[in-house]
Order: C-alpha cells, then sequence, then structure tokens
C-alpha cells in the first residue's frame, strides 16, 4: 500500500497556528481578555505589563469569576459560555465569543489563570505552559478572574522578532485599552506599565468624561454631540468641528453593539463629511452605531476588529449625514456651520466634494525663514516688486469672414484665448533639475539681482539666465529644515531656542504623553523645552529661535505626532526625528513670504547637501526652459 503524504497535524501545532490568528502582539491579548472581564461584568479592570507586555501581561477583574469545572474547561479550543448554536452568531450581546482567545494565549505563553466566584469559599488557580497544564492549586484571591501572561511568544520564536520596540508595543497596548475604555465609561480601567500608571479611567463618568480621560480635556472639550438615525442605524457619539481641528493625525473610534471596529466605508463616510469645509487637520470623532444584529456580522475576523455591513450604502450615509447633522445644529458651546449650500455626495464612489471655502482663508502669521547671519551668503539688495501682479490680457480679435476652427485651447468666452503652459505636454517641458545643471539664479541682465515673487502663495517663481525657475517653498524649506536638523542631532548640538514669557500649557492624548518622557532631551537639542505639568499635560517654556510663536504649539503637536506614528516611537533615529521636526516646522503652502524672505530661503537651499528633493523625495525646483517658451510662442 502506497505511503500517504498527507497526515493531521500534531494538536500543539494545530494550537499554534490558531493561536498565529488571534495573538498577533501583547495589544492581542490584553483585547480578548478585557473583553472577557466586560463580559464577566466586571466594574473594575486592572491591566499591567512589563517590557511592551513580552515578559508580562496581568488582566485583573472583579467579575462573576469562574467555578472551578469552568476553570479546566476555559484554556480548552473552542470553548465559550457564549455561543450554543450557528445562529447565536448573529444574536451576539457580547464581546467575547469565539471560544479561541484563550486556548490561543496559552499555546504561545506560561499562563496562571486564579479565578473566584462570589459564594466560592476560595478561589482556584491552574499553570500552563505552551497550553499545557502543569500545576493546579487552592487559592485565596478575592472575586474575580486573574490571568498572568510570562514570556509570550517563548516557543514561536520567530513570532517574537515581528514585535516592534518595547515602547511601540506599550502604546498599542494603551490604544486597545482606551478604545475599550471609551465604550464603557462605567468601568474603572487602569493601565500601568513597568509599575508606572499610564492611564486611568474613573467608573461612573460620562462619555465626553472618558474621552477626555483618553483624548485630552481640550479635545473633548471641543467636541460637539452626535445623535442622529436614519434606515435603521442610530449614531451617536461625538466629534470635533472643523474649525477646532489642530492635529494632522486622524483620531476616529468607531464602535458597532459597543464593540470596537475599523471599517473603511465609516472611515470615508467621516473624511467626505469634514471636506468641504477645507481643513487641513485630520478629523476626530468617536462614533457609536447601533443597528439590528442581522445587518452586520462580526465574525468576519479572527480578532473581530473588522465587522460586514449587510448594507454598507446605509452605513456610509447614516454616518456621512450625522457628522453633518452635528454640525448644522446650534449648539451653545460651538459655532454653528451651514451646510445649506453642500451638495450630497456619492457614497462610495471616489471624487472630490465641492469647493467651499475654509473656515480661516487667511494666513495667521508670516513664517519666517530660519536663516543665521553666518549661513547667509552675501546677496545684493533687491527690489520689492509691485504689490499688484501684473496681468497680460490678449486682444478682442478681429471679426473674420471665414469660421475659425475651434482650438483645444480657448476658453467658453470666444474674446479671450487662454494658453497654460503647463497643462498639457505639448505645452512646454518642465524639467526637474539636477546637480550639473543646477546654478543659482541669475537674470539675463546680470547688473540686477533676481526677483522672485509667488505663485498661488506656494510656489517662488524666478527669472534665471536659461529660462523660468519654479521653487516648492515647502518642500525647499523642509530641505534645509532637515538638514539643520541632522547635523545638531548627530553632532549632539542645540539648535538656537528662544525662552517664552509666559509658558504655554500643552495637553496630549494619553497614548502620545506614554513616549514623551524619553524624548525630552532630544526635544530639547530640537529648541523646544518641556516640563511635566500634570498628567499627560506639559509646560512648553522655550521654542526654536525662527518659529514664530503663533505656530508653536501646532508645531509641537506635529513633532509629537509624527514621532508617535514611527516605527520606534521610544527610541526613534535621527532621521525619523530631523523629518518630523522638517516637516512639522517648515512653511506651508499658502503662507505669504516676503521678497527678502523668498531670496533667503532660496540662498538657503542652495548651501544644503541635496537641494533638488525635500526629506521625502519631492522635488524642489524645477526649470522651464527659455528655448521652450520661444518655441511655443512660435519665435
Amino acid at each position: 500500500m502506497e505511503k500517504s503524504r498527507i497526515h493531521a497535524l500534531p494538536e500543539e501545532v494545530i494550537n499554534q497556528i490558531a493561536a498565529g490568528e488571534v495573538v498577533e502582539r501583547p495589544a492581542s491579548v490584553v483585547k480578548e481578555l478585557m473583553e472577557n472581564a466586560l463580559d464577566a461584568g466586571a466594574s473594575r479592570i486592572e491591566v499591567q505589563i512589563s517590557d511592551g507586555g513580552k515578559s508580562s501581561i496581568l488582566i485583573r477583574d472583579n467579575g462573576c469569576g469562574m467555578s472551578e469545572a469552568d476553570l479546566d474547561m476555559c484554556y480548552l479550543p473552542h470553548t465559550t459560555s457564549k455561543l450554543r448554536t450557528a445562529e447565536d452568531l448573529f444574536h451576539l450581546a457580547t464581546n467575547g465569543f469565539r471560544g479561541e482567545a484563550v486556548a490561543s494565549i496559552a499555546a504561545v505563553s506560561k499562563l496562571t489563570i486564579t479565578s473566584r466566584e462570589e459564594d466560592a469559599t476560595e478561589a482556584h488557580l491552574v499553570h500552563l505552559t505552551g497550553g499545557v497544564p502543569d500545576k493546579k492549586t487552592a487559592d485565596a484571591s478575592p472575586r474575580g478572574t486573574t490571568f498572568f501572561i510570562e514570556d509570550l511568544f517563548f516557543n514561536a520564536p520567530v513570532r517574537k522578532t515581528f514585535l516592534g520596540s518595547d515602547t511601540l508595543e506599550a502604546s498599542r497596548v494603551l490604544d486597545t485599552v482606551t478604545r475599550l475604555a471609551m465604550a464603557n465609561p462605567n468601568v474603572r480601567i487602569d493601565y500601568k506599565v513597568n509599575g508606572r500608571d499610564v492611564f486611568t479611567g474613573v467608573e461612573g463618568n460620562d462619555l465626553r468624561s472618558r474621552i477626555a480621560e483618553a483624548l485630552g480635556a481640550g479635545t473633548a472639550r471641543s467636541m460637539i454631540p452626535v445623535d442622529y438615525e436614519e434606515a435603521g442605524i442610530r449614531v451617536s457619539g461625538f466629534a470635533v468641528p472643523p474649525d477646532a481641528l489642530k492635529n494632522k493625525r486622524s483620531k476616529l473610534y468607531f464602535y458597532v453593539q459597543k464593540r470596537p471596529i475599523w471599517n473603511p466605508v465609516m472611515t470615508k463616510a467621516v473624511t467626505r463629511a469634514y471636506e468641504p469645509y477645507g481643513s487641513t487637520n485630520a478629523p476626530i470623532a468617536v462614533l457609536f452605531l447601533e443597528m439590528e444584529d442581522v445587518a452586520v456580522d462580526v465574525n468576519v475576523h479572527p480578532n473581530k476588529r473588522e465587522v460586514r455591513f449587510a448594507n454598507e450604502n446605509d452605513v456610509f450615509l447614516a454616518v456621512h449625514h450625522a457628522i453633518r447633522d452635528a454640525f448644522q445644529k446650534p449648539e451653545e458651546d460651538h459655532p454653528t456651520i451651514s451646510l445649506t449650500e453642500i451638495s450630497e455626495p456619492s457614497p462610495l464612489q471616489s471624487g472630490t466634494a465641492p469647493s467651499m471655502p475654509t473656515l480661516h482663508p487667511e494666513p495667521l502669521f508670516t513664517k519666517q525663514v530660519p536663516l543665521t547671519p553666518k549661513e547667509a551668503p552675501a546677496m545684493p539688495e533687491v527690489q520689492t516688486p509691485s504689490a499688484q501682479p501684473v496681468i497680460f490680457q490678449s486682444p478682442k480679435p478681429a471679426e473674420k469672414t471665414v469660421r475659425e476652427k475651434p482650438s483645444k485651447y480657448r476658453s467658453d468666452d470666444p474674446d479671450d484665448i487662454i494658453q497654460d503652459l503647463f497643462s498639457l505636454p505639448e505645452n512646454g517641458n518642465i524639467i526637474p533639475l539636477t546637480p550639473q545643471n543646477l546654478r543659482p539664479p541669475t537674470r539675463m541682465d546680470k547688473s540686477t539681482p533676481p526677483q522672485f515673487f509667488q505663485l498661488a502663495n506656494t510656489y517662488l517663481v524666478c527669472e534665471d539666465s536659461e529660462g523660468l525657475l519654479l521653487i516648492d517653498q515647502n518642500a525647499a524649506h523642509q530641505r534645509i529644515l532637515y538638514e539643520q536638523a541632522l547635523n545638531s542631532l548627530s553632532a549632539e548640538g542645540t539648535l538656537e531656542s528662544q525662552e517664552l514669557l509666559f509658558p504655554e500649557i500643552v495637553e496630549f492624548s494619553a497614548a502620545e504623553a506614554s513616549v514623551i518622557p524619553g524624548l525630552l532631551e532630544t526635544f530639547d537639542h530640537l529648541g523646544f523645552h518641556l516640563e511635566l505639568f500634570g498628567k499627560n499635560t506639559y509646560q512648553l517654556r522655550g521654542t526654536p529661535r525662527d518659529l514664530p510663536f503663533s505656530r508653536s504649539v501646532e508645531s509641537l503637536r506635529e513633532l509629537v505626532s509624527a514621532v508617535f506614528e514611527g516605527e520606534n516611537p521610544g527610541n526613534p533615529s535621527n532621521e525619523t526625528l530631523a523629518k518630523a521636526w522638517a516637516k512639522s516646522n517648515a512653511i506651508q503652502a499658502g503662507d505669504k513670504l516676503s521678497t527678502e524672505e523668498m531670496t533667503q530661503l532660496m540662498a538657503s537651499l542652495l548651501t544644503t547637501q541635496d537641494p533638488m528633493s525635500s526629506p521625502s523625495g519631492r522635488p524642489t525646483l524645477m526649470r522651464l526652459p527659455l528655448g521652450e517658451i520661444h518655441k511655443r510662442f512660435k519665435r
């Protein structure tokens, strides 16, 4: 008989494969066990981790606890108290239900479970190594359940190599904790990292108070309530109105039947609702969806993070209209925003939103280009051009008896001929500069210095000996600041700072605040001097010398956010820090510059090591050759 090549996998391998689907990292463990604690009716949950959760994780609750018989069952695969038939999957009122969590955690760790029911005379303890029980005893613990996980992935070392730094894994656990905390403001939740308090959610709070604990009191105060129902879908929660947004990073927290979820349809609905206001900052919202159980499938992902909706269009419209409705409602504590002239978007199709004036159409300040006298090359005095741009208008063509062939360059008005040198390939070559052909801009008449003007307050334009030079002011300034910061950090120097007469109080989210203590010295090198002022709150006592005060707090927030989102937020590389600092401090598109500032910006750019590209690789300079211009005018 031929030997079969197909065989059954050993049970321990099966368990490790199942564990890989449920337990991706320490945050996965915390999520599963916190959900079990909530389902057990806990009014208090304590989470403690060490070394990012790699060494140990403790989850303790005061819920209903387990009997000795239940304790012997809970770590076996596919055991649960929440399902009996397949139909129950579509009528769930609990967080956990799949029956895989404890078994999966046990399979890749050294796990101790201690539990006691309220009326029991004693608690019971079981210890497992790699999913195999090796110790069982009585214990004197109080009512509730404690899970103590040690040496996560001890028997799956390859899995361990995919984990991030301790700080990154701790921040992911914090994100999990805060998401569950916001859905359960009636439960006290404490989170500690290496014995240090990181998050405390006081029991009995309302949703806004819990948001303040997680995202900061300033964010919570700026939020407006959302309460809307459409097509059998109720959307409730809070959102920050467009004119109060400050951060570049989205903070969107979505829940279905109080379960934290991620869903691209909801993300798009919220983003599209904000788009008409033209804000460059990212939306912040905490939204809860309630709908019939059969309208949502929560069983499409092993860790229950993603869900599938029976009708995604209905969900999109309900969420989109809920945000719009909130912005229109007059409230005492927030401005009324009119949406009467905004047309209805197409629910799930891509496209641009209707244009609308921004809430702050005028820049609030003028940026200063960081440039010390020793860095600036000697340049002739530049004459300031007229404030009014010169507009060349085509003369009205004479009447002709012969009908002209329609021109693809003609506008709707036959009296005007508009040609855009940059709209079509055949209408001019824009040539990116290279180190070989880059030279300082000089006028054809070398007796006068080059003159700059701004195009759309975004690009600098000047004539040089070979044509028209175009400079992206944001990309150019990022290059300058990036090299300044990199040189300072590499040489362990410090960029010049200016002390504030009255320190600014800056509040961060719990997640962002968790990484700041280890970065205070680095921020000092970049010119930001911070002192702890309270929980998740810092005093800003000094800012980079050349950064306008009006932008200092926003710039600091952007810097912290960029570092927090990096690969290793607890110990970022000098390059990561320099890029983040440059991006958060650079002149932005739309900032109006004086002629002197434009001249200094170009001069500084030419002294950098790589003046042709920004730190992220965007081009900083392009040239429209004079020969191409002559050619298009048929000279």
